[in-house]
């Protein structure tokens, strides 16, 4: 017996979104270029330069070796130079450290400073080694160092640095700076600049 409705084919109920998948990925394009040309406006603003950093004095005073230990001081001229116009910098943390042939044998921190914009500031940085205990290897070439005048050193610099632009305080960055040195220990023969590589 006929009931009283008929069965109708269902058409597919499955729900498809292609206008608002096409609506997010045009969204999300559209915030990728906004960003990008608000970071490029910026740029183009600031115009950022690279930081400089140069070794200019150094010198080795109290120079000693007993016994595979070094006792030496260590004075160097460090100029840190900000050549942008509209970036400051803080120095939160400063520390620098000598190396020879890969072993740090002297190590100090520096005060901590605010560098404005168009600025040079000398760092009168004074390191010790005392009593460092060395390889029988490294003593030697030092001791030939010694004799020769002059020894090769690594100076390295971490520092933990803030930009400022305008108002705004960036978030801690760490700068890391490598300068190969060489150090007469007569200060008679001088020093020659040397400029840094920055990380």
């Amino acid at each position: 017996m006929p009931t009283g409705g008929t069965n109708q084919p269902r058409g597919d109920t499955r729900p498809t979104h292609p206008k608002l998948l096409r609506l997010i990925a045009i969204t999300i394009l559209a915030l990728i270029v906004l960003v990008g040309l608000a970071v490029l406006i910026t740029w183009l603003a600031i115009k950022p330069k690279r930081l400089l950093y140069t070794i200019d004095d150094g010198s080795i005073n109290n120079f000693n070796i007993n016994t595979d230990h070094l006792n030496a001081t260590f004075g160097l001229v460090i100029m840190a130079h900000n050549p942008n116009h509209k970036i400051s910098i803080y120095y939160d943390s400063i520390e620098v450290s000598v190396g020879v042939n890969g072993q740090t044998v002297a190590f100090n921190t520096l005060e901590p400073f605010y560098q404005p914009r168009k600025n040079m500031t000398r760092l009168d940085a004074k390191l010790e080694s005392r009593d460092v205990a060395l390889s029988s290897s490294l003593s030697r070439d030092l001791r030939l160092e010694k004799r020769s005048g002059q020894a090769e050193l690594d100076v390295r610099i971490k520092a933990r640095i803030r930009y400022k632009i305008g108002v705004l305080k960036l978030r801690h960055r760490t700068l890391k700076i490598e300068c190969p040195v060489i150090i007469n220990f007569s200060s008679s023969k001088g020093f020659e600049r040397v400029y840094c590589d920055i990380d």
